[in-house]
């Protein structure tokens, strides 16, 4: 997994914590009572709904900082060297990441993943090491991490960016139907009329709002507030509004200036795009609802306050919720319609929303609250957001799988990682390398880091706990060593401890292999080379080194046969399939290793290995009756019969002399099951121009049962060149099988065209058309013509 998912992973679930725990207490609040105000309510839900933005970014940035810029006093870093002791470790499957190439990682610095854990020391150079400081990354793991495997994050991290970009898309589009309605209102708007303008001046006034842009649209149904029409706030009016009396006039418009005033067309949108990472969460839906809801609460009461009556507004409504009616069934499909823009701010949209307000301004007295001092707001503002800051900083880091043993290494385009499973429950190793790293030949510590690198070592054997942190602070190497999460100094102990990790990194990573092997041929040859390949457990690591051991090294009879005893003791099959083509490519097999090979492949679990290592071996091995049980018994341990069949295919195409090589294909197609198998390689065999025995085809013909494959096999055979009158015959036979009177008069109308002018063959062919219906008798009769013709 790249450090982008790593990351984006984190901090995504650690969004989606804040924002449940700040949506979920404020949703409690209003349920148990709380917040009658509307202007706490509406503070409350703002700060719900963004204030998880908030925290998430003060926490990659607290964590960022408490774990890569330590204190330089703690404890004195040791130049570590002891000589190897190596754990024993469990077996591993190896997992390539894209892209991986393990024997040449490339020298540049890689982004660092969760770091196991963070000791401050100070550092002191070693002889052979010189590195930069560490540069600080997007995130690492704070005190109290959560675990959970990655490919669920991928998962749920893959849905998140789709309905992401399906709710961005909606979003942009409001955008553009905002932008369009602008353009609108330049091209199409109206003066209002002196009494709606006059009005208009003298509440903002009052209301301390610059005196906003004032248009009639001719088919607008309700009034709307606009942010940044030539540069000021608007409002758009319907021609009806001219029909109001004073009072309503003033409430409606007064309604309005106070959006303006509050600024609710610069809210409205952003609410709407911090819906867009939360799509999915009902409470910030109902969040972003509760706030338009308040909003328009909010300036009805100030309508009421600069009217004198609520009557005057809920009358205004109700003539909105009316002409919206009605404009709604006029223009349901058009989405640009100016009563259907969600970044526009308009004086009723729900017709539920509107009936609630009606009905709370004709029998309640909603009007009566105070209004909040902005003192005061903006001293709850800032306790609300230290609350938010103080929410808890739990850091969910993602693992490939919650597994004892883990490796890691990234550097720049290279990135591996392996899990699994210790021998002894309760015991964990991991290691952890990020970064351009160089170790000592004799592969017992760090002599090089690159920009940014770093090697983390964490091992947990019954009850002891070892762990060390190798970084780059202040241009030296400093390594930090815990023993039982207390700081320690690295005595002889823990350096032997590190030099026999070391070796285990090598071993279980594949790291550097080619440079290795190199280094290990020189020290001692293809013996020294096979001992450290006896010595390394992962199947995939194993492979490349004998690769490498190929590639590198002569090697005689016994030193052959020791490696190919190493490949077979592998349980992977790509691995085992990978180190026997490295070998088959480099001619290093004998053909007398045909059979040891063949039995190789008839050992493996997978039919996709099997047919790719047969279908690379075919061509270089020359085929001999000797070698036919072999061939049988491998052929025969496919339970797929694609694989068998692209496997016979490649035999018929480039076995070793093909004759033998096809014979023993179209025995093996025998024990297929599907006739749809069978018959495809069976074109392939007719169409290959070889010689094909007529009983090994035919014979696999018979085994099928439906008569459609039948016909397309033997008309195959008819094409390949003219029947002669011992493969006629024999055509004929095997079409008694055949039940369908038109596949078996297909083959007999080909047959005829091309069959050898013979009576008893005549007679034959006359024999299986006696029990078909009389219209295909009659055509099978016809076909013989071309003998009474000629």
């Amino acid at each position: 997994m790249s450090d982008a998912i790593e990351v984006l992973g984190g901090a995504f679930l650690l969004f989606v914590w804040h924002a449940t725990l700040l949506l979920s207490a404020v949703w409690a609040i209003e349920r148990l009572g709380g917040l009658k105000h509307p202007g706490w309510a509406e503070l409350a839900w703002r700060v719900a709904l963004f204030g998880a933005f908030a925290s998430v970014g003060f926490e990659i940035a607290s964590v960022r900082n408490a774990v890569w810029e330590t204190p330089a006093s703690a404890q004195p870093a040791v130049d570590v060297s002891a000589s190897p002791t190596s754990p024993t470790l469990a077996s591993a499957t190896i997992q390539d990441a894209p892209n991986a190439n393990r024997a040449n990682p490339p020298k540049t610095s890689a982004a660092s993943a969760a770091p196991l854990g963070e000791e401050s020391a100070t550092a002191t150079p070693t002889k052979a090491a010189k590195a930069t400081t560490s540069a600080p990354i997007a995130y690492a793991a704070p005190s109290r991490p959560w675990e959970l495997d990655a490919r669920t994050i991928e998962i749920a991290l893959a849905i998140w960016l789709a309905g992401v970009l399906v709710f961005a898309w909606g979003t942009l589009r409001q955008a553009f139907a905002l932008r369009r309605l602008k353009r609108r209102v330049a091209r199409r708007g109206e003066a209002p009329s002196e009494a709606v303008a006059a009005s208009v001046a003298r509440l903002s006034s009052q209301m301390g709002v610059p005196t906003p842009v004032v248009h009639t649209l001719p088919d607008l149904p309700g009034p709307l507030v606009l942010s940044g029409v030539f540069g000021r706030g608007a409002i758009l009016l319907p021609r009806w509004v001219d029909g109001l009396d004073e009072t309503q006039r003033i409430a409606l418009l007064a309604h309005e200036i106070a959006h303006l005033q509050r600024r609710d067309p610069l809210w409205r949108p952003l609410q709407r795009l911090a819906l867009v990472p939360l799509f999915f969460h009902p409470l910030a839906w109902r969040a972003v609802r509760r706030l338009e809801a308040l909003a328009e609460t909010l300036c009805d009461r100030a309508a009421v306050e600069r009217s004198g009556s609520a009557r005057a507004l809920a009358e205004c409504l109700a003539e909105c919720l009316a002409r919206q009616t009605d404009a709604s069934s006029r223009s349901r499909f058009d989405p640009s319609a100016p009563y259907r823009s969600m970044w526009a701010v308009a004086m009723a949209e729900r017709s539920d929303g509107i009936v609630a307000r009606v009905r709370h301004l004709l029998e309640a007295s909603p009007m009566s609250l105070s209004s909040i001092p902005k003192s005061v707001r903006w001293g709850a503002a800032a306790l609300a957001l230290l609350a938010v800051l103080a929410l808890p900083g739990v850091w969910v880091v993602v693992r490939d799988r919650d597994q004892s043993l883990q490796v890691t290494y990234r550097n720049g385009g290279t990135s591996y990682r392996m899990t699994s499973d210790m021998p002894v429950a309760g015991d964990r190793y991991r290691i952890d390398v990020r970064g351009d790293v160089e170790f000592d030949a004799g592969e017992t510590d760090v002599v090089r880091l690159g920009p940014g690198a770093s090697v983390e070592i964490e091992e947990k054997r019954g009850a002891l706990l070892r762990s060390i942190r190798i970084v780059g602070e202040n241009g030296r190497i400093a390594r930090h060593y815990r023993v039982d999460d207390v700081a320690r100094p690295l005595d002889a102990d823990g350096r032997a401890w590190l030099a026999g990790a070391v070796p285990d990194l090598y071993r279980l990573t594949g790291f550097d292999a080619q440079r290795r092997a190199k280094r290990l041929l020189a020290e001692g040859g293809a013996a020294r080379l096979l001992v450290e390949i006896d010595a390394i457990r992962s199947d995939g690591v194993r492979a490349e080194y004998l690769g490498q051991l190929f590639a590198q090294a002569t090697l005689d009879d016994a030193q052959f046969e020791r490696a190919v005893a190493a490949i077979e003791a592998m349980e992977s099959d790509f691995e085992k399939r990978r180190a026997l083509g490295i070998a088959l490519e480099r001619d290093l097999f004998a053909p007398t290793d045909q059979a040891r090979l063949l039995t190789i492949a008839a050992g493996f679990d997978s039919d996709f290995e099997r047919a790719e290592w047969l279908s690379q071996a075919t061509p270089r091995f020359e085929i001999g009756e000797q070698e036919r049980p072999h061939w049988t018994k491998t052929l025969a341990a496919f339970d797929s019969d694609f694989e068998r069949r692209r496997t016979l295919e490649r035999m018929i195409e480039a076995g070793r002399p093909q004759p033998l090589a096809t014979a023993i294909a179209l025995q093996s197609a025998r024990a297929m099951s599907s006739d749809f198998e069978r018959r495809s390689l069976l074109e392939k065999a007719a169409d290959s121009g070889i010689a094909v025995s007529d009983t090994d085809y035919l014979q696999v013909v018979d085994a099928m049962e439906s008569d459609f494959e039948q016909r397309e096999a033997l008309l195959a055979l008819i094409r390949s060149g003219m029947p002669t009158r011992e493969r006629s015959e024999a055509i004929l036979r095997s079409l008694r099988s055949v039940d369908s009177d038109f596949e078996r008069s297909e083959v007999l109308d080909a047959l005829a065209a091309k069959m050898p002018n013979d009576a008893a063959l005549i007679r034959a062919y006359r024999d299986l058309t006696r029990d078909m219906s009389d219209e295909a008798r009659g055509a099978a009769e016809r076909a013989l013509d071309r003998f009474r013709n000629g």
